[in-house]
């Protein structure tokens, strides 16, 4: 799910180990030697994707997910949906923010499955339904008395993969632009983010990629390498001001009817 969204983009949560460090170092196309804390384009481009952040209330896209692991040599799609709506006090008190991701199909190593898969957060359980097993799991995440900062990325359980601080991703990544390459989404500045080697987010990245639309300044792909096993995972948001602020209802935030005869375990 953390690689889902931020989904998040997703994401989520990473100071790379030595091996990728030196490949990374040894390669200065992947690797400027610019530093993120003295480059002006790296700043101004934070700066943006902050200020885009807190102008953004909810959102309603497509989201085309995959994983790619060298290990097993499989490949995994899905595609689907993902509808995000900020926390707004000033409606039921409400905290926290709501989100409802819905996978429709997915792909294996070329096998088509067209079995649904749905997460969903509704402020405070975190649910996970499968139509294929015709089960739900509910999980606590936000208790009553528990507030979490869901844009931190050192206190949230599954940051926003939107609406971070500067601060925060300067404090943690060394954050480099990429050049552009012919098969990045078009009008987007590549964004490579290594985490820095007293970073706690060394053991869940070895590099953290945002694609942010210049148009939009918002991440439109983010991608996630883990250090252990190098498995690249992606997701890619078919988003446009369309997306954008549309008054998402707290209604929009349910597991559909379908799901009402799954058995249910709590965790």
């Amino acid at each position: 799910m953390k690689a889902v969204m931020i989904s998040g983009w997703l994401v989520y949560s990473a100071a790379v180990c030595m091996v990728q460090a030196a490949d990374l170092a040894s390669d200065p196309a992947r690797n400027p030697a610019t530093d993120s804390a003295t480059d002006p384009g790296v700043e101004a481009i934070l700066d943006a994707v902050e200020l885009a952040g807190d102008r953004v209330r909810d959102i309603d896209c497509r989201v085309n997910y995959r994983v790619d692991d060298p290990i097993l040599e499989s490949v995994k799609k899905r595609t689907g949906s993902i509808r995000f709506r900020k926390a707004d006090p000033s409606q039921n008190g409400d905290q926290n923010p709501r989100f409802l991701v819905t996978f429709v199909k997915s792909v294996t190593d070329g096998v088509v499955a067209r079995k649904k898969l749905w997460y969903m957060f509704d402020g405070r359980y975190l649910y996970e339904a499968n139509e294929r097993s015709r089960s739900t799991i509910k999980r606590d995440i936000a208790p009553p008395g528990e507030e979490f900062d869901f844009f931190s990325l050192e206190k949230a359980p599954f940051p926003i993969p939107f609406g971070q601080k500067k601060s925060e991703i300067l404090k943690h990544f060394n954050v480099t632009v990429i050049a552009p390459a012919k098969d990045d989404p078009p009008h987007t500045d590549h964004l490579l983010c290594i985490p820095k080697p007293s970073s706690k987010f060394v053991k869940e990245y070895s590099r953290l990629e945002f694609f942010v639309s210049r148009s939009l300044d918002l991440p439109v792909r983010i991608v996630m390498t883990t250090p252990k096993d190098d498995k690249v995972i992606s997701a890619d948001f078919e988003l446009t001001e369309d997306n954008i602020n549309k008054g998402i209802s707290e209604a929009a935030f349910r597991l559909p009817s379908e799901t009402k005869g799954y058995a249910v375990a709590e965790e």
